[in-house]
């Protein structure tokens, strides 16, 4: 009877948590280590459109969530939870040559994280592209 109260606290319900799995290519990715050694990747999203040359938004990832497709393909993967959210950030050039580099935020929902991530998918392939 004294073993009972441990099986109860092992038979607690573990909380399943829903995940999106989002897929990019390597060229998209850049790892760094911030200043107290933890090591992030670096994940660019490119413009939906090609006439759009302002800055590509940008977000992190620890190093260990970033997965590396073993099959022979170019492309990582990530799986994050699908109710969360994530802050893009982009540099914004100065306006005048002497003035100094910004940085513009903004917060999305994951599932809007994973349509912008993936854009390249919708767009029409172009024949004899390699």
């Amino acid at each position: 009877m004294e073993n009972q109260e441990m099986y109860n606290v092992a038979d607690a319900e573990q909380k399943y948590v829903e995940t999106i799995k989002i897929t990019f290519s390597r060229k998209l990715a850049r790892p760094f280590t911030t200043k107290n050694g933890k090591e992030f990747v670096a994940i660019s999203i490119p413009n939906e459109k090609a006439e759009d040359k302002s800055p590509w938004w940008e977000f992190a990832l620890p190093i260990f969530m970033v997965h590396s497709d073993h099959y022979g393909s170019k492309s990582l993967w990530a799986e994050i939870q699908a109710d969360g959210n994530t802050v893009l950030t982009r540099s914004m050039k100065p306006s005048s040559e002497n003035g100094t580099w910004s940085k513009e935020e903004k917060t999305v929902d994951n599932k809007t994280l994973k349509s912008m991530v993936e854009a390249y998918k919708l767009k029409p392939k172009t024949q004899g592209a390699r």
